[in-house]
């Protein structure tokens, strides 16, 4: 099974470009794939018909890249299929999957937690931008002929 050039591409970039693209550095990625390895390994000793199925045509480690490079950048799933070279389906079918498994794997402070401890800096993301529409009465009659 062979890699899609883009894929190899991102693995093998250097370590602030890395970061720049998924928003961790290698070793903190090699470190939350260690986690996921060690998830998936208990669950299929917990559930083991979880054992069966076809194979993946990408490896862990490329799953694991897909969601968090969805998480960083919100491309679409049609792009991103494009990018490992798999269905858009698909694409979505990992994301999900392996977002889920994020969530499980990294322990995250709770609401009670973070209401007794406050943090001492707070980052907002700013991605979401309001969109910009006619203002209702005369000024959307003029827009509209």
């Amino acid at each position: 099974m062979r890699e899609p050039e883009k894929v190899q591409r991102t693995r093998t970039e250097t370590p602030d470009n890395f970061k720049r693209m998924t928003g961790l550095s290698k070793e903190n990625f090699q470190h939350l794939c260690d986690k996921v390895d060690v998830y998936l390994k208990e669950e299929k000793e917990r559930n083991p018909l979880k054992k069966r199925g076809l194979k993946s045509k990408i490896f862990r480690e490329d799953r694991v890249l897909l969601t968090i490079y969805y998480l960083r950048h919100y491309p679409t799933f049609a792009n991103l299929g494009n990018v490992f070279r798999i269905s858009e389906s698909y694409c979505h079918k990992i994301y999900s999957y392996y977002a889920r498994i994020l969530v499980k794997v990294e322990t995250l402070p709770n609401r009670k937690y973070l209401l007794e401890n406050p943090p001492d800096t707070v980052i907002i993301d700013v991605t979401e931008q309001p969109i910009e529409r006619p203002v209702k009465g005369p000024a959307r009659k003029k827009t509209y002929h």
